[in-house]
């Protein structure tokens, strides 16, 4: 179990809508990313600075958001970069994402396909979501300030010890 000290602090974002009928997405999506408090900082910093190198390099402001949906479809406003450009912020941003070790993205989709008229889209997904992240917590699968899965970590080394 963590200490109570241990916080991560955690953004979720939606896509899709709850809608079961008329719905024009067969699927709500959350997606989540947990960082450690000793991380916030560094993160932060590591956003600017990526949000800075879009700027600079290919002419994305800087409050301007990243939806796969404008970057693909329907660019309104981002027209002014061209296609080749908007694909290559989108790969540089999951690149992006990818190389930070210190955080963890978690996901859920629910399919609202086939569902009766009862079923709660945003309840179950919500409660899902909660539930993976409180159960990575737990088990201390998420890293710590370091950057490394700390109690899981503690608990193998505790492990070792004791055959020793």
């Amino acid at each position: 179990m963590l200490g109570a000290n241990t916080m991560y602090l955690v953004y979720v974002d939606e896509s899709g809508d709850i809608g079961l009928t008329g719905s024009p997405t067969p699927y709500f999506v959350l997606s989540a990313f947990v960082v450690h408090e000793s991380q916030w900082r560094r993160f932060l910093d590591d956003v600017i600075q990526f949000r800075i190198y879009m700027r600079d390099f290919y002419g994305l402001k800087l409050r301007e958001e990243i939806h796969a949906a404008n970057f693909f479809a329907k660019p309104g406003k981002l027209a002014r970069i061209p296609k080749h450009n908007r694909l290559q912020i989108c790969k540089r941003a999951i690149d992006f994402q990818e190389h930070l070790g210190y955080i963890n993205l978690v996901n859920v989709v629910v399919s609202k396909q086939g569902k009766p008229p009862t079923f709660d889209v945003f309840e179950t997904a919500w409660n899902r979501l909660i539930q993976r992240i409180d159960n990575t917590i737990q088990y201390g699968n998420f890293p710590d300030g370091n950057g490394r899965g700390g109690i899981r970590q503690l608990l193998s080394l505790i492990r070792q010890t004791i055959k020793n």
